[in-house]
């Protein structure tokens, strides 16, 4: 047996640390000793209960963000995956026999399955995940820093898959939680010239404290008009996506990466009119997380600043704060919570 993070039943906040059987790997499947499992929005829907996550079934362990070791293998996989090998699990799989999945987007396959969410994920002592979906780590990075694949893979993807970030251009990301932040990070990597948006408000000098540790620029006050060539959209809010609508310049390009609450309403009049490309980015695929994992690589201390690390006991109140946007013990934003199950 092995302790995880369930969702116990649909009612709101209903999710507890309970013993699950940890189980052996089947034909291509891999057993991942979970070193590190960080906590994301999708698992703050469902400790709340949020309309649209009624799909998530009571006894699923939550989690999909994670960096482990391998401890098992199943028949048929390859002799790479051996055991002691550092990997992260790539949070969603594509049925792999579709043309969505041919045509190289398995995140968006009518028949994916996503850890955590709709099989039983990493916020335990171990997950099972099949070995395809599995990106070793490198040596040089800490686990701090490697549980942030998966939702750096995310940024990637916008900031530069998607939204092509390049050298010298003028890049405005609206939104400074992980995603965001990531997302500004990645950007400037690729040479551009990035401002965050973030909001007015009790938390805004700490915001600003970590975005000049970070090397970030950060404010609170809508840019010109014209003035932007990209526009990554990470806060989930519509108004920003009016935003950046008026700053873009005309040709330029509007990143929404954000899930929203609401149906986003922004002025689509304004945005033909400026010919702007909107260019929808979800989740990542494996070239992005090779990539992502390249990047940290450079970043390999970026883990200290923005993960905040939970015992498996205090899962529930991590997944709490997480929810509620709360503040780590000493007072700072939390920014992203990752449990560790073999902390004592």
């Amino acid at each position: 047996m092995m302790q995880a993070l369930v969702r116990i039943s649909h009612a709101p906040r209903d999710v507890e640390v309970v013993d699950v059987r940890e189980r052996q790997p089947g034909p291509g499947e891999v057993r991942v000793a979970v070193s590190l499992c960080g906590l994301c929005g999708s698992d703050a829907h469902v400790y709340r209960a949020d309309a649209g996550y009624e799909w998530v079934a009571p006894a699923t362990v939550l989690g999909h963000e994670a960096v482990g070791v391998v401890t098992a293998v199943g028949s048929g996989t390859p002799d790479w995956l051996a055991a002691g090998l550092r990997v992260v699990p790539m949070s969603l799989t594509g049925c792999g026999a579709c043309s969505t999945c041919a045509g190289g987007l398995p995140q968006v396959c009518p028949q994916r399955r996503t850890l955590g969410l709709s099989v039983p994920g990493a916020a335990a002592g171990s997950c099972i995940v099949p070995w395809h979906c599995l990106v070793p780590v490198p040596d040089a990075l800490p686990d701090a820093t490697a549980v942030l694949t998966e939702p750096a893979s995310v940024a990637w993807r916008a900031a530069v898959s998607i939204g092509s970030a390049g050298q010298d251009d003028r890049v405005v990301v609206s939104g400074t939680g992980a995603i965001g932040l990531l997302a500004a990070l990645a950007a400037q990597h690729q040479g551009a010239d990035v401002t965050l948006l973030g909001r007015a408000g009790p938390s805004a000098a700490a915001k600003m404290a970590l975005a000049d540790r970070l090397g970030l620029s950060i404010t609170s006050s809508r840019p010109a008009p014209q003035s932007v060539d990209l526009w990554i959209e990470a806060s989930g809010s519509s108004a920003q996506l009016d935003a950046g609508v008026e700053a873009l310049r005309p040709g330029g390009r509007l990143v929404p990466v954000a899930l929203y609450a609401q149906h986003p309403d922004f002025d689509v009049n304004r945005a033909v009119r400026k010919e702007i490309a909107v260019l929808f980015s979800y989740a990542s695929t494996r070239t992005d997380y090779e990539q992502t994992l390249r990047f940290l690589v450079s970043r390999q201390l970026l883990g200290e600043e923005l993960v905040s690390v939970f015992r498996m006991s205090e899962a529930t109140e991590a997944l709490r704060l997480t929810a509620e946007g709360g503040r780590t013990s000493d007072g700072r934003p939390l920014i992203k919570a990752a449990i560790a199950p073999a902390l004592p």
